[in-house]
């Protein structure tokens, strides 16, 4: 039947070139497990986190999140082209209903709510595969079950900042064949969040035992199989009680009584000491291939960074100076070919101007001397970026914690130990450090440009007697913001300035929640919008395969309807300044 094959499809592996093959080879044939094992369950598990769209960005999604400059990333002011008239296409930019405006496309067009589901099919495999074994044989493979729960309660949690209401409870039910499972009903949204909290929280207590119940061999093969952790299960632990205390602090804005004291519950047990992060299998190829870089690589012409990220890094005149400005503006952003630092502007009617008088750009990432000597604007750091074929898999990082800890703190949410402005200043130490280690992986032109060049695109990491002083002075801004609100400004700013270009969709999820940063508004001949799109449509696809199931949901597939853990008080709020002047 077509309706099943959303839920309780055949399991497709979708092979991405000679890469992709490469590690079903090493990882996926039970012929090759390590120590004669002949068990699929391992490589299941390692296909399901390698697979695109989960915890491996996708070329497909990023090409067109960025192309043409309509989609998360323009509308969130993350990333965005050189806007001018000659794009009239952005005369609908204050349209949030048609589709001429605001274009979820990259989401819905690239079926990330099939495919969500589709890739998640390991997981039920795995599931049905172990309640067949007993013994020893069950008991060695039950941590790919139980990691696999977590992709599976990760990625949905992804889905519902998306779309809201989803299939869950009766989704990924596995040989289940009966109509409420491949038809699943949509849950509603706060009520997925409270069961997929519930799951990490029990996955927290029971997986240290479930890996300790493992034959050696057993752990040298799930060492081998994890290429995310390599077999350290308290890396593990760490990134299961991060993104349990992300979801709890989304829903402490709606349902305090419920979130406070598991807040209080996960911070009593171990976050990550560490940038979390890992390598791919093979060089990425930015010129081909899935990866998100290919994506970004095709589009450096709409990977500008946007006034609201470059006038919180760069507070003097235009150029970098160590100790006025942030120590990451020169690894994050190009120099412009005044050797300083511009951001794009919403404010199309001066930035027009600016354009036809002669300040214009090359618009690709393939040659970084035209780049230097061409651009009036600033682009994201193509050494950094669009070029870098060692950039890992992003998991989470001490900044990100540190920014999540300081809300936590801010708001009384919980007891982290430290007041919310010592958070700050870590995490501008520890996004400091990340992006300057970030960059130092890459390896893009060193061969092409002299030694002034060079330190352009390979910026020497400041002192660390200087990046503390900035932590400093964030902390001082902080200290001195006079409300909570103007607290969470400067909060978020710094959330934008970590998370960037690296993850739109956590930062387009934190800007609906808080209505932080404020966003420049849009003018374009004469008219000032501030347009606010709050989600994605469900894809069609889903009126024909689960009809009756979507009918109760139907009033949500619009791009205007807050998702649940909007706080009540901040859907009326539009994040936007009133003007251009940067209070």
């Amino acid at each position: 039947m077509k309706k099943t094959s959303l839920y309780i499809g055949l399991l497709l592996a979708t092979v991405l070139g000679s890469c992709k093959k490469d590690v079903e080879n090493r990882f996926y044939n039970p012929d090759e497990l390590s120590g004669g094992v002949t068990d699929v369950v391992p490589g299941m598990f390692t296909q399901l986190i390698t697979t695109n769209k989960i915890l491996v960005q996708d070329y497909g999604e990023w090409y067109y999140l960025l192309n043409g400059g309509t989609s998360i990333t323009g509308y969130s002011q993350i990333a965005q082209r050189y806007i001018s008239y000659r794009y009239d296409w952005f005369s609908s930019y204050n349209d949030l209903t048609s589709g001429n405006g605001f274009d979820d496309f990259p989401i819905t067009g690239q079926s990330y709510f099939q495919n969500s589901y589709t890739k998640l099919k390991n997981y039920e495999v795995i599931q049905d595969t172990l309640s067949r074994r007993s013994g020893q044989y069950k008991l060695d493979g039950e941590i790919y079950a139980k990691l696999a729960g977590f992709i599976k309660a990760y990625q949905s949690a992804k889905l519902v900042d998306f779309f809201n209401s989803i299939p869950y409870a009766d989704a990924f039910q596995g040989s289940k064949a009966t109509p409420q499972y491949l038809f699943p009903k949509y849950d509603d949204p706060q009520a997925v969040y409270e069961s997929i909290i519930k799951e990490m929280g029990d996955l927290l207590t029971t997986l240290p035992a479930t890996y300790n119940q493992m034959t050696d061999i057993a752990k040298a093969t799930f060492t081998k199989q994890d290429l995310a952790f390599q077999g350290d299960i308290s890396k593990w632990l760490a990134f299961i009680n991060f993104t349990r205390l992300k979801l709890l602090v989304r829903l402490a804005g709606v349902d305090g009584a419920f979130a406070k004291p598991l807040i209080q519950d996960a911070l009593s047990k171990p976050l990550p000491s560490t940038d979390l992060y890992w390598s791919l299998w093979f060089l990425v190829d930015v010129k081909g291939g899935g990866t998100w870089q290919r994506g970004l690589y095709e589009n450096t012409y709409a990977a500008f960074i946007p006034n609201i990220i470059m006038k919180r890094l760069n507070y003097g005149d235009s150029t970098y100076q160590e100790g006025i400005d942030d120590p990451r503006l020169p690894v994050l952003a190009m120099p412009t070919k005044f050797k300083d630092y511009r951001g794009v502007s919403a404010n199309i009617e001066a930035q027009d101007a600016l354009y036809n008088s002669g300040q214009k750009y090359y618009a690709f990432a393939d040659n970084i001397k035209l780049s230097l000597s061409t651009n009036a604007k600033s682009m994201y750091n193509h050494a950094t970026f669009h070029n870098n074929q060692y950039m890992p898999v992003y998991m989470s990082t001490l900044a990100e914690a540190d920014l999540l800890l300081a809300e936590i703190a801010l708001k009384g949410l919980a007891n982290t130990g430290k007041a919310a402005e010592e958070h700050i200043k870590d995490a501008v130490i520890h996004s400091t450090n990340y992006w300057y280690t970030i960059n130092k992986l890459s390896n893009y032109a060193k061969n092409e440009l002299d030694p002034s060049q060079l330190a352009m695109i390979y910026p020497n990491k400041p002192a660390d007697a200087v990046i503390s002083a900035w932590g400093e002075t964030v902390k001082a801004k902080f200290i001195t913001a006079g409300s909570l609100d103007d607290k969470m400004e400067i909060l978020m700013q710094q959330k934008y300035i970590h998370l960037n270009l690296l993850q739109p969709y956590e930062l387009w999820a934190e800007l609906r929640r808080t209505r932080h940063p404020k966003l420049e508004p849009f003018t374009w001949r004469s008219n000032v919008w501030k347009p606010m799109p709050e989600r994605v449509h469900y894809p069609s696809i889903e009126l024909t395969n689960n009809p009756d199931n979507f009918s109760k949901v139907a009033s949500q597939n619009n791009t205007t309807t807050p998702i649940f853990w909007v706080p009540a008080d901040a859907k009326t709020k539009n994040p936007y300044w009133d003007n251009y002047n940067y209070q």
